[in-house]
């Protein structure tokens, strides 16, 4: 202090000064000294840091007013003022109430890790609280809760950190249960620790968390009713949580346990039995479908519920497809006067009661139901024509049959019913003996659909039809064109039958033996004794089930008989063995050698079994190939619906957007599509569009799936349109969306922490640092899975430290 009247440091003096006695608490001394010091100095050199000084005097003395003016003062003064004083003035912003000045202060002083932070993070969520900012609050405070350099502000900012999940209902990993687990188990004597018990019974009730819920429920030793009634609830939102996701298995398995559990809840439990119902029938039983659709039936309350009147209509499908038609009757009749508006659902339950009088013979009540389904003008209308047209045949109303098909080929022209359609007018036209008229619509199919089974069953009648009518040249040569378009198969083999016939008939045996030289296929006629026995020895041994003996020899009887009456039959039975025995490359082997002849009795069954074995391998063009081919071939909805799906996804996996794109749409296009397949198709579309920079059109399709975030499309479809908006530069949007997918959250938490990065990303672009690093601390700490995610938020981490 003798230095004081040295004019050489006249200036430099009284900030020492003013420092020594900061350190030493005289608060009014320190007041005095830079009052004095700002009047005779106030653009000295050490005018800022005199200001600084004088901010955490008044801090002291509890006035925040002068605090926070001596903080603007000495930051208008300073290029990097320090964190302290940001620290203090966050905390006498927030003490005058001045909330986003204390955010705004506070948010220069948490990207250190240091005692300062701890404090810093809590207001800072407090600040945001009050600011009606409870996400970024909720953040704030679970950073203040993960550090452990004062318990007290721990255990503050992990009270406010629960209350914030519980008010904003944020779980996106889980939080919403864990967090006021964690509370409790770390602060069993807080005086908050009675209202977070609470919290954490109502927390249970409502959760989307469902996987988390049911772990933290597990874990206690003795649960009240109240939280046994969450857990059957839980269980229950798992089971349908499984079923959206296809895993009907593990659906039916979460929805026993529901059930186990009891009445907690008598309507959980009724829905329970519906949705195991479900289950049951996509997985084809029937039997255990119809018990659980009935349990709900007499379990529930919501008698005018949608659900009530589905599962009436479900039962009537579990009793159609056990053939009991009268049973079938009586619960889509049920279904019918229950709903009150009439759509496509309608419209395939007057069908259905159609298709129930039609297999007891009662023909007019048949026509009538069809009718009313084709009135509905819905998906379903072609079905109902192919029908009716089926019924006035069986009532030998041929005329009316024939201009009932025309009115479906020209009201329906993409139809899958047109071949058959088209086949059936023909057979119409032979039953009205005019025989010119069914070989010409014969023709017709055979040219318009060639590769179809119909198409070898219209070839076949034409040379008949020429038969008959003793038109032998031109039955010869309707003979011929089956044996050659369609060698090997069963229409051929009659065809020669027939051919030979003729032959004759017309006394020209000698011709026959030299027009067969000619014809392709090798089809016997004549089959040798040794043939016979060779090959019937060795089917009886498949028969009896001795399956390796069986391949044994059914090998020997290929290579004795290469060219055998029974090859076709050999390597049908040998593809049947591989597939048992898991051999890929005999499936191929002898998949292979059949569709030498595409046109064989075996060939649907073979192209399917070659394609999945070729997908199961990745050979993902050769399995669209064979795919294709199948769709081409089969005039069977179930099989060709195998086909399209597998065409879609061998495109999908080949990255050719064009065929997924023509795929999908053909999908689509089916009526009744499972909600499975339509999501896939949909998302396999999307992507295609996104890869032809067709963003519109993907934008679409992902807003569609993403409606439902419980199954990994809609998940990833969340993303994928936040991320589009992204690219677009529409931050505002992108922020929308993300924030949405929390809100809603999913079980798919890949999607929802790639989302999180997203946010993080936004941020940054946008100037929202704080914010940006908020994000990506938070994902850090709740996320578990053990993948690329942890680097993508170091990655940025380290771009922030570096930048700062």
């Amino acid at each position: 202090l003798s230095l004081q009247n040295d004019t050489r440091y006249s200036s430099l003096i009284p900030y020492y000064t003013a420092e020594i006695y900061l350190f030493q608490k005289q608060y009014d001394k320190v007041e005095s000294i830079a009052q004095s010091y700002l009047t005779t100095y106030p653009q000295n050199a050490y005018t800022a840091e005199m200001y600084r000084i004088l901010e955490e005097t008044y801090y002291r003395k509890n006035e925040p007013l002068k605090a926070v003016t001596a903080f603007e003062e000495y930051t208008k003064r300073e290029s990097s003022p320090l964190r302290t004083a940001f620290y203090l003035a966050g905390l006498s912003y927030y003490q005058l109430e001045v909330y986003s000045k204390a955010a705004t202060a506070l948010e220069q002083v948490v990207p250190v890790n240091d005692e300062l932070t701890q404090n810093a993070y809590l207001h800072l969520g407090l600040s945001y609280l009050q600011s009606a900012q409870k996400n970024k609050a909720r953040m704030a405070f679970e950073q203040a809760s993960a550090m452990n350099t004062d318990l007290k502000v721990k255990e503050k900012a992990a009270y406010n950190y629960a209350l914030c999940i519980h008010e904003t209902s944020f779980s996106a990993f889980g939080e919403s249960v864990t967090v006021f687990e964690r509370f409790l188990n770390e602060f069993p004597n807080s005086v908050y620790a009675g209202k977070v018990s609470s919290y954490l019974v109502e927390t249970y009730m409502n959760t989307r968390s469902y996987e988390a819920a049911l772990k933290s429920i597990e874990r206690i030793a003795h649960p009240s009713n109240q939280i046994m009634e969450a857990k059957q609830k839980i269980l229950f939102q798992l089971g349908t949580q499984s079923f959206a996701n296809a895993a009907f298995k593990e659906a039916i398995d979460y929805l026993d346990r529901s059930t186990a559990i009891g009445q907690y809840n008598q309507q959980t439990q009724a829905d329970a039995s519906y949705w195991r119902g479900e289950a049951y029938f996509r997985m084809g039983n029937m039997q255990r479908a119809a018990r659980n659709f009935n349990d709900y039936l007499q379990s529930t309350g919501q008698k005018k519920d949608d659900t009530y009147a589905l599962a009436h209509y479900n039962l009537g499908y579990t009793a159609f497809n056990q053939k009991n038609y009268d049973l079938a009757l009586t619960w889509f009749k049920r279904y019918i006067n229950l709903v009150k508006q009439k759509d496509e659902t309608v419209a395939d339950a007057y069908n259905r009661i159609g298709d129930c009088h039609l297999q007891t013979r009662n023909f007019n009540e048949a026509k009538q139901y069809y009718v009313q389904a084709e009135g509905m003008e819905g998906q379903s209308g072609d079905y109902s024509f192919y029908q009716i047209a089926l019924v006035l045949g069986l009532q030998k109303d041929y005329s009316g049959k024939i201009t009932t098909l025309n009115r479906l080929i020209g009201k329906y022209p993409s139809s899958p019913y047109i071949v058959n359609a088209i086949y059936e007018k023909g057979c119409a036209y032979v039953l009205m003996n005019n025989n010119r008229q069914a070989i010409a619509t014969f023709r017709e199919l055979t040219q318009q659909y060639p590769e179809s089974q119909t198409a070898r069953m219209a070839a076949a009648e034409i040379g008949l039809l020429y038969y008959q009518n003793e038109d032998y040249d031109n039955a010869i040569e309707a003979y011929k064109y089956v044996i050659k378009k369609y060698p090997r198969s069963e229409e051929a083999r009659t065809s020669l039958r027939d051919l030979m016939s003729i032959y004759i008939d017309i006394n020209k045996v000698s011709e026959f033996a030299a027009v067969v030289s000619t014809l392709p296929g090798n089809i016997h006629f004549d089959i040798s004794e040794e043939d016979s026995l060779t090959y019937v020895a060795a089917e009886n041994i498949y028969m009896r089930g001795n399956i390796k003996e069986a391949k044994q020899s059914f090998d020997a009887y290929l290579q004795s008989f290469p060219e055998g009456a029974f090859g076709l039959n050999a390597h049908y039975y040998l593809c049947i063995i591989g597939k048992a025995e898991k051999n890929y490359d005999m499936i191929l082997l002898h998949s292979g050698k059949l569709l030498e002849y595409p046109d064989n009795p075996f060939s649907e069954q073979v192209i399917v079994m070659r394609a999945e074995v070729q997908y199961q391998l990745k050979q993902y063009a050769d399995a669209l190939v064979s795919y294709k081919m199948l769709k081409e071939k089969t005039s069977d909805a179930e099989q060709r619906l195998t086909a399209q799906t597998g065409i879609l996804r061998c495109a999908f996996l080949t990255d050719d957007d064009t065929e997924t794109i023509q795929a999908a749409n053909d999908l689509l296009s089916i009526r009744k599509l499972s909600p499975e397949l339509t999501s896939e198709a949909m998302y396999c579309r999307a992507k295609s569009y996104l890869n032809q920079k067709n963003d519109a059109a993907a934008i679409n399709d992902l807003k569609t799936l993403a409606k439902d975030t419980r199954n990994s499309f809609g998940a990833e479809a969340k993303f994928l349109i936040a991320n589009q908006y992204y690219t677009n530069k529409n931050y505002a949007e992108a922020e929308k969306e993300i924030l949405n997918f929390i809100e809603r959250g999913t079980p798919h938490v890949y999607w929802l922490a790639r989302s999180f990065i997203l946010l993080s990303d936004t941020y940054v672009v946008t100037g929202r640092i704080p914010e940006a690093r908020q994000y990506l601390l938070s994902l850090q700490q709740n996320y578990q899975a053990n993948d690329h995610i942890g680097g993508m938020i170091e990655s940025r981490l380290r771009t922030m430290d570096e930048k700062r």
